[in-house]
């Protein structure tokens, strides 16, 4: 979780029309409190190859909104150093912090704001949408106040191994390509709005052209790697997608809302074969690691069920996004 510094202190100038003495005066008179919102952190859009923990925390710019506590907005600000310097009276707010979105409108009630719909592709390494709120807090004196933003993708990782025996650990095997399928394109800043079947989605049971450009970097890796029998590899290649809930689909032939799924796509003594790992539900500001042995063929599609102990082995481990996290479930 990213933190947000609220400081409320030392007084700065209102407007830049006043000196700081005669602000200094105008606030005490108006018995107004300073607020000072630091914001640390910055990033710029690199492919999402070899990432690093400070380019997924990374905040480019940020939009904070005070709201009154019947969400009629108060206060509206935005930075792109991370800085801001605002004066309130003695009230109860809620404070919303929102980073790394573009063009958000402006006079937007705190519904209205949790409503505006955000898109997979607003996403790049260095500048994840993220959203965070402080709700109810009481301005009366001078504090520090902290408020934590979470990003609204989710993380894939993976490692795959292999362990042929018999003919088959006598036959090439390369790993072609990874990538995720069946990817919600689309969700709302209150995460209320996962698509259904109709919405937008990327990836619609295998790797198709609208996935290209931008987004393939989040949901696709090219290898080419030739693995050995007994061998392991990890290519730098994470994953983001958007927060996913549905319930399974294996229709090959009818799109539905399904869930996303992590796909290896390799070729096996010259056949193309393919090895899905399902992610039952994926949740937002979450890590799925995906570690995947390969003994024998895939399955002929990424929406074909795999025979259980036929070809692999997986284990997707669910985590906490930050600084590692606590397990919390394994499938």
């Amino acid at each position: 979780m990213k933190r947000l510094l609220l400081l409320i202190g030392s007084v700065l100038t209102i407007a830049s029309s006043c000196d700081r003495t005669s602000c200094d005066l105008c606030a005490e008179e108006a018995e107004l409190r300073h607020v000072r919102l630091v914001l640390a952190g910055t990033g710029g859009e690199t492919r999402a190859l070899q990432v690093t923990d400070e380019q997924e925390a990374a905040v480019a710019e940020c939009a904070l909104f005070v709201f009154s506590r019947d969400g009629r907005l108060v206060s509206q600000y935005t930075s792109g150093s991370g800085l801001f310097d605002f004066y309130l009276t003695d009230e109860t707010y809620d404070f919303v912090a929102v980073a790394n979105k573009r063009q958000i409108p402006s006079s937007l009630s705190r519904d209205e704001l949790y409503a505006l719909t955000t898109t997979l592709d607003e996403n790049a390494v260095g500048r994840f949408v993220m959203v965070g709120s402080l709700p109810n807090h009481v301005i009366q004196s001078d504090e520090k106040i902290t408020v934590g933003v979470q990003r609204i993708v989710s993380k894939v990782s993976y490692k795959i191994r292999t362990a042929f025996t018999g003919t088959l650990a006598t036959k090439n095997f390369t790993v072609d390509e990874i990538f995720l399928t069946n990817v919600t394109g689309q969700n709302n800043l209150g995460l209320t709005g996962i698509p259904d079947g109709t919405g937008t989605w990327h990836n619609k049971m295998n790797r198709t052209a609208t996935a290209g450009g931008a987004l393939d970097d989040l949901l696709y890796g090219k290898l080419g790697v030739t693995m050995s029998p007994v061998d392991s590899i990890w290519s730098g290649h994470t994953f983001y997608t958007y927060p996913n809930d549905s319930p399974d689909n294996h229709d090959k032939e009818n799109w539905s809302a399904r869930c996303t799924r992590f796909v290896v796509k390799a070729t096996l003594d010259g056949r193309t074969t393919y090895y899905p790992v399902t992610i039952p539900v994926a949740m937002s500001n979450k890590h799925y690691h995906i570690d995947l042995t390969i003994s024998n063929f895939g399955v002929d599609h990424p929406e074909d069920i795999p025979q259980k102990n036929n070809y692999l082995d997986a284990a997707v481990t669910v985590t906490d996004w930050e600084d590692g996290g606590t397990i919390h479930g394994e499938y």
